[in-house]
């Protein structure tokens, strides 16, 4: 063979080796954005890894509130199986459990530190989501019997953005969680706007009470979005997110207005704009003063994808003049 001929073949057999190789290559390194059927593992807010075997999955359950926000917002209101009892948003939930398991498929699991283990396994999820300190235990439990349980326990606005981008890819549904996020990124950032430069009036927020008026402190989520929508938490300089508090501490701050929350627990524990106004003392504050109490439904007040629609809810009471 001819020494042109020689470096001709040489030439198409690298040709050739490095092509093939570049496919190699391409395909140990490219990840699509939507993965695909097998298994994922996925590590929750508490530090577990948690490896979901049937994915994506296509029986959820949710023991919380938030996650089932999460769910709904993300469109995978057709593969959750079962909710706790205090889900009760969007409307579609409660007509799906009243409509029975035959023709809903929707199965309550209890509340809280409340939850049936047993129903939830009967449900055969394929992923569970939990929330917070109450159900860390229970999450617990579910995985020792086999069954991939993520939690989630956001605590601040970005961690709530985070956890919607956890609960994507736990899903599959990765690139509506991106776009969901983008959204609410986008119009928290016009309230900010329009709130920069408004004073700030002092804001108390009471969600429920039992010896003690429950409240949020200067670690919270609500403290947080009260700022956010141009107002100041009175206990924005108490440590930890949730607290209780009493009517002297209430009269020292003296809040221009004051929010209480609307729903189950507000109900069950008598909380009223009335009850503000007849409690000792409280005749003192600026708020009541000036009939600057407000109701908020309760389901704003906790961490979830409804967060616009809480910072939306706070900056038209704190701001009226700028939200009409």
């Amino acid at each position: 063979m001819s020494t042109k001929r020689k470096t001709i073949v040489f030439a198409l057999a690298l040709t050739m080796i490095v092509s093939a190789t570049g496919m190699i290559v391409g395909q140990q390194f490219y990840q699509p954005k939507k993965a695909i059927a097998g298994s994922t593992t996925v590590i929750d807010d508490v530090g577990r890894n948690v490896t979901i075997t049937r994915y994506p999955p296509e029986r959820i359950v949710s023991l919380a509130p938030t996650c089932t926000y999460i769910l709904f917002a993300l469109e995978l209101e057709s593969k959750v199986v079962g909710v706790d009892e205090f889900s009760g948003y969007p409307p579609e939930i409660q007509e799906r459990i009243e409509a029975g398991i035959e023709a809903g498929n929707l199965s309550t699991v209890g509340q809280y530190a409340g939850i049936s283990i047993e129903t939830v396994v009967d449900l055969q999820p394929d992923l569970i989501l939990a929330a917070m300190r109450y159900q860390i235990s229970i999450a617990e439990s579910l995985e020792g019997l086999g069954l991939p349980v993520v939690v989630l326990y956001p605590k601040k606005f970005d961690e709530v953005l985070a956890d919607i981008s956890l609960v994507g890819k736990a899903t599959c549904q990765i690139d509506e969680a991106e776009a969901l996020v983008a959204d609410i990124q986008n119009k928290a950032q016009e309230i900010v706007d329009k709130t920069r430069d408004a004073p700030r009036p002092r804001v108390y927020v009471e969600y429920s009470f039992n010896g003690g008026y429950q409240t949020f402190g200067g670690e919270s989520f609500a403290g947080e979005l009260i700022y956010m929508a141009g107002g100041m938490n009175v206990f924005s300089g108490y440590a930890g997110a949730y607290m209780s508090t009493s009517t002297e501490e209430v009269l020292k701050a003296n809040p221009e207005i004051i929010i209480i929350s609307k729903g189950s627990m507000a109900e069950a524990a008598g909380l009223t704009p009335e009850t503000i106004r007849t409690r000792p003392g409280w005749n003192e504050i600026y708020a009541v003063q000036n009939d600057q109490i407000y109701k908020m439904d309760e389901r704003l007040m906790v961490p979830g994808p409804q967060i616009m629609e809480s910072l939306e809810a706070l900056a038209i009471i704190i701001h009226p003049e700028i939200f009409k």
